[in-house]
């Protein structure tokens, strides 16, 4: 892969480093402070691997020598741990979104189970539970076994509607997680068609996939040899 001069300067510029987002993250408190949703999605470290993955996906990827030693390596590292902190940070909107619900359809919770689809299904509703509202192609994303149970639910529910600042927060929240699983997804697919160049043997045996969620926990392929190495010593 030949790269002309401006495209290699640039690639040296971007530099993914840790910041301070990613510790305050970890103690946040969503329940009280709904501003908090916003701290990984307009985070620098969030923004400088999108502008790098940008960079490097207007290129083929190529593997020459030593795949650690390859400029894009440490992008694909930093991505796929990008992905799991991305996860985390849905994981806290889900709760925040669900606690904030809870006054207007507390059942809703114990009925659908996955995150994404609890806020699929919350930024339906909002504050309307009328029964109109329950059919399967507006919930086309939810079992039609699990709509007439929400519907059948919501009919009994003793909820009471949700002020018009809390439906705000809903709303704004329901934006977040949403923007944050689009680039949940895009960086995936990034570090998925990078997985063979930087582990062909891996993925054409399990595929870039489950290569890639492999990898990322393990923190690179370098420390997931030494996983292996290990396990296979006992």
């Amino acid at each position: 892969m030949m790269l002309d001069d401006d495209t290699l300067l640039k690639r040296q510029e971007i530099d993914i480093k840790d910041d301070p987002d990613k510790m305050e993250t970890e103690n946040l408190d969503f329940s009280t402070d709904h501003n908090n949703i916003h701290r990984l999605l307009h985070s620098q470290k969030l923004a400088d691997i999108k502008e790098a993955i940008d960079v490097f996906t207007k290129e083929p990827a190529e593997a020459i020598g030593p795949v650690e030693n390859h400029p894009e390596y440490n992008l694909i590292v930093d991505s796929n741990n990008m992905a799991v902190e991305i996860d985390n940070e849905i994981f806290f909107v889900h709760k925040y979104i669900r606690d904030l619900y809870n006054e207007r359809f507390p059942e809703l919770e114990s009925l659908v189970l996955n995150p994404m689809d609890f806020i699929r299904t919350v930024k339906y509703l909002s504050n309307d539970l009328h029964k109109s509202k329950f059919d399967t192609e507006s919930l086309h994303f939810l079992p039609s076994a699990t709509v007439m149970v929400v519907s059948v639910t919501a009919a009994t529910t003793q909820g009471k509607p949700l002020e018009e600042d809390q439906v705000s927060k809903l709303a704004e929240a329901c934006k977040a997680a949403f923007e944050l699983e689009e680039i949940r997804q895009a960086v995936l697919m990034y570090v998925e068609s990078r997985m063979a160049m930087i582990a062909p043997n891996l993925s054409r045996i399990i595929g870039t996939t489950v290569a890639t969620k492999l990898m990322g926990q393990a923190g690179g392929l370098t420390a997931f040899q030494r996983c292996l190495v290990v396990t296979c010593r006992f």
